[in-house]
């Protein structure tokens, strides 16, 4: 699993063709596959409001961002490079120009849904090693059991032992006897 521990998040402005058309909008990168980005940012996306996936990104009809509902489509890509993936959000190009604070709200939204992302991975981290825990604890717990049980079958053989020893030597008397007995009746 990757560590993300001090994880910086680093927005960029970044415009994207979506339909032909010039959208504006802000990025961050995250250290993750693609699948796995487009997967939280659709699940991100959900909270802003009607979400449905077109094409190769997803679209947010009159977006709820920051207590204010904007008009319009909202767009969210995940772009794969190498080992990360690049998470975007924007809005078509005259959208961003004639709203009032959008930028700020969509570069906000952006930087939230990387420390959103990284929580996310943070958990799933933590949800892992808990299940590691639980699965030794259990190994643990199974082996004790075990331990117990032949510690158990060793003191009954113990006690077996010196009962058959017991048997062995009062078998052995009991021979010599009969044997003495045999001597005396063949006399």
């Amino acid at each position: 699993p990757t560590l993300l521990l001090g994880q910086s998040i680093q927005t960029a402005k970044e415009s994207q063709q979506i339909d032909g058309t010039k959208a504006d909008g802000y990025e961050v990168i995250l250290n993750a596959s693609g699948d796995v980005v487009k997967s939280s940012l659709a699940r991100y996306l959900k909270n802003l409001g009607k979400t449905r996936m077109s094409g190769d990104y997803l679209t947010v009809s009159d977006p709820l961002i920051a207590g204010k509902k904007y008009t319009g489509m909202f767009y969210g890509s995940a772009k794969p490079s190498g080992t990360s993936t690049a998470a975007w959000i924007g809005v078509p190009a005259t959208t961003m120009s004639d709203a009032s604070g959008l930028d700020r709200d969509m570069e906000k939204l952006v930087y939230d849904f990387g420390v959103a992302f990284h929580r996310e991975q943070i958990q799933l981290q933590i949800d892992e090693s808990e299940r590691a825990l639980q699965a030794v604890e259990k190994q643990k717990a199974r082996l004790l059991n075990q331990n117990k049980d032949l510690n158990s079958k060793v003191e009954n053989n113990k006690r077996e032992k010196i009962q058959l020893e017991k048997a062995l030597v009062d078998n052995k008397l009991e021979l010599e006897d009969l044997n003495k007995r045999l001597v005396l009746i063949a006399k």
